[in-house]
């Protein structure tokens, strides 16, 4: 017999090997085996000790029964067949007999086996629980019948479906499919459902619903949709208040909850006094909100196509006027004109409304006024515009001081005036403002010029822009002159400065181009005025000499205009030449190559100041000493005698004596105590004058003299080199020199210092030897020493330690100690106070429960009576007197003989009765 398998620890399994012929079955195991006589699989379940036989076969090794947790289920493939009472239904062979391509589901049932054929589909799962408010979608896979929560029995098709709701366990079934999981929908206030049929059915309402279908459903709380209907979306309400309403159109005919019938395409207003909240049925659409319009008494509007409600249409083309105070909702198809109302026109004095009539009517002061027409309204009022006319504009009167002024046009004649200062003007009905063009050139010298003051400025955006309907004005600097040109009139006048400058329509400043630069470029200096001067102009020149040396020269012009600022006429001298900057530096150009081209290069370079005045100048004949011409009041010796100098007549001079000197051989010029004798010479003139346009050239200055070819410039760049190498080799030799010098004297320091810094060393050295020797002696006689004081030392800080922890330990009690006496001083405070407020809460107390047995005594015996006490006090003495005078008796005692009785006290009672009733 073969040795038993190997069994797993964990579950008790065997390893299946096909040479396995005892199978030892455990409680709760099974296995499978093949009889191949009788081509049948039966089933061995445990415990149980099988042995297999030659035409058996083991098909699987042992295996534990299907296990199925509570509240689980499970589903079996190919299940056995039953009987009536449950049992498998076996064949010949003892097989069970299996039902193929069936399903069952098992749930809380004892652990079992499965049978040949069977076969676990996945894994036990848990039974799911609907809760509430959600449902399963279950479909029948094929005809059934089922009993539901009534006890009715219900006959499910194939494909029909249906809602499992919560709350409750679902449990499955093989003729169910579940085709997933809803969840109700809450409807909150002031929402709604939108539901569309899916299939034609009857609702939760007795309505019948086809398919396509829309409704809403509105009712507050859980909605759970059929299977025949779908949540479309979540319809929120609009919410109407006083300040908001609602546009609604109808999309299919239908009848609103008002009960109106509306048909496709109606548009009606919804305010908050027919509903507070509004939601819109399929059968319509909400096309916006509309606010309320509220006009304070200062507001008007117009209302363009108003709504008729008698017709219920909309007046289309009619404009009516709605003045405040009120408040409304615009009806569909209404709008304001403008968009928005408007404030009633507030006119002060200076203001004016310019009106149009839009069709003709009779205006408020029983004027007719015909289409077209135009008029003003001035304040101070307050107007409001008809809707037969319209406010063109508002106009202001212009205040305006003696250099400002308006372009205004004629709209009847089309004549443009200037409108100037000092004045406030308004413009009348039939005129305009007109906007004076000018070049971009012009625009941009007001401009950078600054002469644009601030009443003809506007901004624009980021830029500064002239306010084309003012005058311009512009401000002729001092010492300049401008041109102005009348287009219509074809002439030009000058203005000198300093002035303003108020410009006509028809007139146009005359724009000055000035050539500029070095040298001189044309039109790069463009200016309105022309300055007079003095002023000072460069120019950069290229001159050839006589040996054709080239040369550039830079030469500074002053200049000035020689005008009589008052008279006009000669004012326009000034522009008779469009660039004299240009014509001017071409003319003393050529002048100076003409001079410049007969002198040699040595010459000019030389005499280059006077050369170039002789040539800007021009020279004339006269009288000099000592290179200086004779002046007017000078000291001349004539024969010996010293006499100064009256008047000079060409080449004669006539003295202060009256005497005419013509021949100069003898005369000399007495300065200083130097003579100096007088010759005949050429001497520059004092100026150059253009008389076409009257200006004066009265100095030249040479700023610079370069050569422009390369030979000369390099000649010169040698001739300086030499000089500057000359000059820095003298330099050197003096560095050198003194360099040495004090070379040498650094050196004798040097030596000097390096013995004294010896001596110092060997001075140094003594001292250390003599320092390690007393470091040896402490070092050997320091050591014992410090052992014993480190010893002492310990001892001392270990002694002041403990000390140290003494103090600390007594402090830290003491420290705990006040903080008990503290609690416990607390604790104590604490009860007394607690006692204290017991007692005061209980003194309270009683006083106020005396005070209401007083007042509920004091309320008792009011309500009684004094009589009703009177006659309660009385009536059990009476009643004894009665009671003894009917049974003749004195008085009476009860006892029980007991109880011991004080006789006396009792007779006094009584005797004192008796006393109290005689």
């Amino acid at each position: 017999m073969p040795a038993r398998p190997a069994q797993k620890p964990d579950n008790g399994q065997a390893d299946f090997r096909s040479d396995i012929q005892v199978v030892h079955l455990k409680p709760g195991f099974y296995t499978h085996v093949l009889d191949q006589n009788a081509s049948a699989t039966i089933m061995k379940v445990g415990p149980e000790t099988f042995t297999k036989r030659e035409h058996e076969q083991i098909l699987c090794q042992p295996r534990p029964y299907i296990v199925i947790p509570p509240r689980h289920y499970c589903v079996i493939d190919n299940p056995v067949k039953r009987d009536a009472k449950g049992e498998p239904v076996l064949d010949a062979a003892g097989q069970a007999v299996i039902q193929l391509g069936e399903q069952e589901i098992r749930m809380d049932c004892l652990p079992f086996p499965l049978y040949p054929g069977e076969s676990l589909s996945g894994n036990p799962k848990p039974l799911q629980v609907l809760e509430a408010n959600t449902a399963n979608r279950v479909k029948a896979a094929r005809d059934f019948e089922e009993t539901d929560s009534e006890g009715k029995v219900v006959k499910r098709i194939a494909g029909d479906e249906w809602l499992e709701e919560g709350p409750k366990t679902y449990y499955p079934h093989v003729c169910k499919e579940v085709m997933g999981t809803i969840t109700a929908q809450f409807v909150q206030e002031n929402e709604a459902l939108k539901l569309r049929a899916v299939n034609t059915f009857v609702d939760r309402t007795g309505v019948e619903r086809k398919v396509g279908s829309e409704w809403l459903w509105s009712q507050f709380g859980t909605y759970m949709p059929s299977v025949d209907e779908t949540v479309v979306e979540v319809v929120g309400a609009e919410i109407l208040s006083e300040t908001r309403a609602i546009h609604v159109r109808c999309v299919n005919e239908f009848k609103d909850r008002f009960g109106v019938e509306r048909k496709p395409g109606d548009v009606w207003l919804v305010t908050h006094k027919e509903a507070e909240t509004y939601i819109a049925t399929p059968n319509e659409e909400m096309l916006k909100q509309i606010q309320l319009l509220v006009l304070n008494r200062k507001q008007y509007c117009t209302l363009l196509d108003p709504y008729d409600a008698t017709s219920k249409t909309n007046k289309n083309g009619v404009r009516k006027l709605i003045q405040g105070p009120t408040k409304f909702f615009l009806n569909p198809g209404e709008r304001l004109e403008d968009g928005c109302a408007k404030d009633v026109h507030v006119l002060m004095a200076d203001e004016a409304l310019l009106l149009e009539a839009l069709e003709a009517h009779t205006d408020s002061t029983g004027t007719r006024r015909e289409a077209g027409d135009l008029w003003m309204i001035s304040g101070p009022c307050e107007y409001t515009p008809p809707v037969e006319l319209r406010v063109k504009e508002r106009r202001r009167a212009m205040p305006m001081h003696a250099y400002e002024g308006v372009y205004i046009r004629c709209l009847k004649t089309g004549t443009v005036r200037a409108q100037m200062g000092p004045t406030s003007y308004m413009l009348q009905p039939e005129e305009e403002l007109w906007e004076k063009e000018l070049s971009p050139q012009i625009e941009n010298l007001l401009t950078t010029c600054g002469t644009m003051t601030a009443h003809t400025r506007k901004k624009d955006n980021k830029n500064t822009m002239r306010d084309k309907t003012r005058v311009v004005i512009y401000s002729v600097p001092h010492n300049s002159v401008c041109q102005i040109f009348d287009y219509k009139k074809k002439t030009s006048r000058c203005v000198p400065g300093p002035d303003m400058v108020c410009l006509n329509p028809d007139e146009e400043f005359t724009v000055i181009s000035l050539s500029g630069g070095k040298p001189k470029v044309p039109n790069v200096i463009k200016t309105l005025a022309c300055f007079l001067g003095p002023d000072f102009m460069t120019d950069n020149i290229r001159v050839e000499t006589a040996d054709h040396a080239r040369l550039e020269l830079q030469l500074s012009y002053n200049w000035r205009f020689e005008v009589d600022q008052h008279d006009a006429d000669e004012c326009k001298k000034v522009f008779s030449v469009p660039d004299f900057v240009g014509d001017s530096c071409k003319a003393i150009a050529s002048r100076i190559r003409g001079s410049c081209a007969g002198v040699s290069f040595d010459n000019f370079h030389k005499n280059s100041s006077s050369i170039i005045r002789h040539a800007v100048f021009g020279s004339k004949e006269t009288l000099l000493s000592g290179g200086r011409p004779v002046e007017v009041g000078s000291t001349v010796s004539v024969g010996g005698t010293e006499v100064k100098v009256a008047k000079i007549d060409g080449m004669t001079l006539e003295l202060a004596d009256g005497r005419k000197v013509s021949d100069l051989e003898g005369v000399e010029v007495v300065a200083g105590g130097e003579r100096a004798p007088v010759v005949a010479g050429k001497w520059p003139n004092s100026a150059l004058i253009f008389p076409t346009n009257g200006l004066v050239i009265n100095n030249v200055d040479i700023q610079s003299v370069e050569p422009v070819d390369q030979k000369t410039k390099d000649s010169l760049m040698k001739s300086v080199q030499l000089a500057i190498h000359i000059t820095t080799q003298g330099q050197e030799a003096q560095a050198k020199q003194r360099a040495t010098e004090e070379e040498q004297k650094a050196r004798g320091e040097l030596e000097s210092q390096l013995i004294r810094d010896k001596a110092s060393s060997e001075k140094e050295r003594m001292e250390l030897l003599r320092l390690k020797a007393e470091s040896q002696a402490i070092e050997t006689t320091g050591a014992q020493r410090a052992e014993a004081q480190a010893a002492s030392e310990a001892a001392k800080v270990e002694a002041e330690s403990m000390v140290l922890l003494a103090q600390k330990k007594a402090e830290a009690q003491k420290i705990q100690v006040m903080n008990e006496i503290d609690l416990e001083n607390t604790k104590n405070e604490c009860h007394l106070q607690q006692q204290r407020e017991l007692d005061e809460l209980e003194v309270e107390k009683a006083r106020e429960l005396a005070t209401i047995e007083s007042e509920k005594f004091k309320k008792t015996v009011t309500s009684i009576g004094k009589e009703t006490i009177k006659a309660i006090a009385q009536a059990g003495p009476e009643n004894q007197v009665r009671l003894l005078k009917a049974l003749n008796l004195q008085g009476y005692m009860v006892t029980d003989g007991s109880s011991p009785i004080n006789l006396f006290n009792t007779a006094q009672g009584m005797t004192g009765q008796a006393l109290a009733m005689k």
